[in-house]
């Protein structure tokens, strides 16, 4: 459910009981987003507001916020007016998602001052706006809407501040059941559209539980309606007025069964019963993890989708660089043609007639004619010393080009282990590890420091844990620096490590407490981990090594997640999702 009419009201009484409370500091960390740290009841509270055209919103918060170096100006405006104030009450016009902020305090000169923040909560037309109550006049706004956006209601310092206009539809609290038939009937359109249409502050996910409560279909229409179909409606429509009067509020939020946030409401839907869900103590607590989790599950796809565009440039650059290593290689591996060709001048001297451009000389080796070309103006034996000193030049070309082509190879292997960390990542502690890994390499640069002057904190992430059928743990790396971590640091010499052959994977490790093996089936299953959380994860009789960790090493200068290894015994496994699901379910 977006911040509609009835989430604003179950956030009502938290917002009243800040009245009184004191402005400590303003914050804005992001354009749309300002924070206010109040003084109240003897602790700080952090209010939340935001004009995102998406995330448009207003509640405390608990979550940290991250502060840019430098104010921007609409921060430090308000802080100029607004710090050391009193918030003396809070206007919220019935039926409209907007809420103004009333503060009292001095101004510059030291008269009273009476202004008031208002946050219009109206999706992309959100804004966040500052009024001298005295005048009418707006001072600032986080958004200016000049004549050319919107030619009905400018949004800027100087201009008289005017209320968006109304909507002209019945606010819930008197709407009477004859006007509900008659304004819905109106419609002539699907019943969800015609109740958004007819209540003010309705939602269409709100439409949708008042359909649900009262068992009809969403795709009935209207003018198709029964006389039983309205009774229906109207008789949930009141049963939902009675709740929201009543204050029976138990804020809510739904999730997929991935986890993902879906919704928050102010009390349990009747339409989602069978989802997922956590409920929360106040409307705030459930608009805070909500909008949180979005945010972060935004930003982890915004992010991955970042660090996968750039692997793929990164990998198209290293195959072309690859192809013309290649190319060079086979250039290159011509050179023995040259030292052919300098042999045959020197055994052939007599035969070369001067000036000539070219000659023709017998192969001893394989008796078959050789035309050479020649430099006209050299003597045979000066034409036999080019040839000579071209293969030794093309000599040292091939060494190169397969120095640096056996190097794109390996970088390749190394770029697509990366692809495969960001395919298993699970959160934004992945991604940032993935990230600082690369950063470590040379390939990225690495994030500004805080307004601490220090550089961010890094959360670690942490392998996989599984607990195969006869009770053993099972751990699994998800990134290369997770994978050194696992094999080099965490893991035991006498615990078992298994990865896939010559492929990029995970490092999967087996717990052997005092130097016990596991049974075959546990060895098994820690085969098909490792054989799923590989490139290999779609084959079958995939081979997978395993040895005691004693035996794993890291070669000096190798890049992260590169080890070798011996003492190994491999075994071939075909992963399958129902078997690795099965392993989850052991661990959960």
């Amino acid at each position: 459910m977006p911040f509609d009419a009835t989430v604003l009201t179950a956030l009502k009484p938290e917002l009243d009981k800040l009245c009184g409370s004191r402005v400590l500091k303003i914050y804005q960390p992001a354009r749309l987003e300002l924070v206010l740290m109040l003084r109240s009841e003897g602790e700080n509270v952090r209010l939340l507001m935001s004009a995102h055209p998406e995330r448009a919103r207003l509640h405390i918060t608990t979550r940290p916020q991250a502060n840019p170096l430098t104010p921007p100006a609409f921060c430090m405006y308000l802080r100029r007016h607004l710090e050391g104030a009193r918030l003396s009450g809070i206007r919220r016009p019935p039926g409209e998602r907007i809420v103004g902020l009333k503060f009292e305090g001095r101004d510059e000169l030291g008269e009273r001052s009476e202004l008031e923040l208002i946050a219009e909560i109206m999706g992309k037309h959100s804004n966040i706006i500052l009024v001298n109550n005295a005048s009418g006049l707006i001072l600032e706004a986080i958004k200016h809407v000049t004549e050319e956006i919107n030619r009905f209601r400018e949004v800027l310092p100087g201009r008289p501040y005017r209320t968006p206009p109304a909507q002209n539809k019945a606010l819930l609290e008197d709407l009477t059941e004859l006007a509900f038939y008659s304004e819905l009937q109106a419609q002539k359109t699907r019943v969800i559209k015609a109740l958004v249409a007819t209540v003010a502050g309705f939602s269409p996910l709100l439409a949708r539980e008042v359909v649900a409560r009262a068992g009809l279909d969403e795709e009935l229409n209207v003018k198709e309606a029964s006389r039983a179909d309205l009774e229906k409606l109207w008789q949930a429509l009141t049963d939902l007025r009675e709740q929201i009067d009543g204050g029976k509020w138990r804020p809510t939020v739904y999730l997929s069964p991935e986890g993902k946030v879906l919704e928050v409401t102010p009390f349990p839907l009747t339409l989602m019963n069978t989802w997922p869900k956590e409920t929360f103590p106040a409307m705030s607590a459930a608009l805070d993890f909500f909008y949180g989790k979005k945010e972060e599950e935004e930003r982890f796809t915004t992010t991955r989708q970042n660090l996968l565009n750039w692997l793929k440039r990164t990998q198209e650059r290293v195959e072309k660089k690859l192809g013309l290593h290649l190319e060079a290689v086979r250039e290159a591996s011509a050179s023995e043609n040259y030292r052919r060709f300098g042999e045959l001048l020197l055994a052939n001297l007599y035969r070369v007639p001067p000036g000539a451009a070219e000659v023709e000389l017998e192969d001893w080796e394989t008796g078959t004619p050789v035309r050479i070309p020649l430099d006209p103006r050299l003597t045979p034996a000066q034409n036999a010393q080019i040839y000579f000193r071209r293969f030794a030049k093309a000599k040292k070309t091939l060494l190169a080009a397969r120095e640096q082509a056996a190097r794109d190879r390996e970088e390749l292997t190394y770029l697509e282990s990366i692809a495969l960390a960001l395919e298993e990542a699970e959160d934004l502690a992945d991604l940032e590890e993935i990230r600082t890994e690369l950063e470590k390499e040379g390939y990225l640069k690495k994030p500004e420091a805080d307004r601490t002057g220090k550089p961010a904190q890094q959360t670690r992430s942490e392998p996989l844990t599984f607990y195969s059928s006869a009770g053993w743990t099972i751990l699994v790396g998800r990134n290369n620096r997770q994978n050194d971590r696992l094999t080099l640091r965490q893991a035991k010499p006498e615990d078992l490590w298994f990865h896939v052959k010559d492929i990029p994977g995970a490092h999967v490790v087996v717990r052997c407490p005092d130097g016990q093996l596991p049974p075959e089936e546990t060895i098994y299953e820690a085969a098909l981990l490792a054989a799923y959380y590989s490139r290999a994860r779609h084959s079958s009789q995939v081979p997978v090594d395993y040895t005691q960790c004693r035996h794993v090493r890291k070669p000096s200068g190798a890049r992260p997640g590169l080890v070798i290894y011996d003492h190994q015994r491999t075994l071939y496994v075909t992963p399958a999702e129902e078997k690795i699901k099965a392993l989850r379910s052991k661990s959960s």
